[in-house]
């Protein structure tokens, strides 16, 4: 039978709550990494994995943080479903919390299939995944990390 210390278990909680508290008060906008380049609402823009942007003028800033998943249709294959890609942004407000979103995109859309993408409403904006490349090849490794995703964010009217 084990007996706990109450100095030890102490101490263990306190550990925890100043790891909590700590993580609180840095998850804003200016720890989500480096701001890259800015571009006005209504403009399309292309970001890498990791990178971010200053949305004008409302001075939002918005990151591509990860590929979520990638069951597009390869090219060179016909199948019978043309699959979907999905990645998740932050989007932040100044002197907020990110919030995490998940944007998908159906098979091969390019950016100038404007019937073809999937709108998404948040803080009063329209998030819209226009473009994500590279776009799969059959029996190619996939790494993530290299993904681009071209994005359009607009206010919601």
């Amino acid at each position: 039978m084990k007996i706990y210390k109450t100095k030890n278990l102490s101490q263990k909680i306190l550990t925890i709550c100043l790891l909590l508290l700590f993580l609180i008060l840095f998850a804003t906008c200016d720890n989500e990494g480096p701001v890259k380049f800015s571009v006005n609402i209504n403009e399309i823009f292309t970001l890498k994995c990791g990178e971010s942007v200053t949305v004008k003028p409302d001075n939002l800033d918005l990151g591509f943080y990860e590929v979520i998943s990638d069951s597009r249709c390869p090219t060179n294959l016909q199948c019978f479903w043309a699959g979907v890609a999905e990645i998740k942004v932050w989007i932040c407000e100044p002197g907020q919390s990110a919030n995490f979103i998940k944007l998908p995109i159906y098979g091969y859309v390019s950016y100038e299939d404007t019937m073809r993408h999937v709108v998404v409403d948040t803080l009063g904006y329209q998030l819209s995944l226009l473009q994500l490349d590279p776009y799969p090849v059959e029996f190619e490794e996939r790494d993530y990390s290299e993904y681009e995703a071209t994005i359009l964010i607009s206010n919601i009217k």
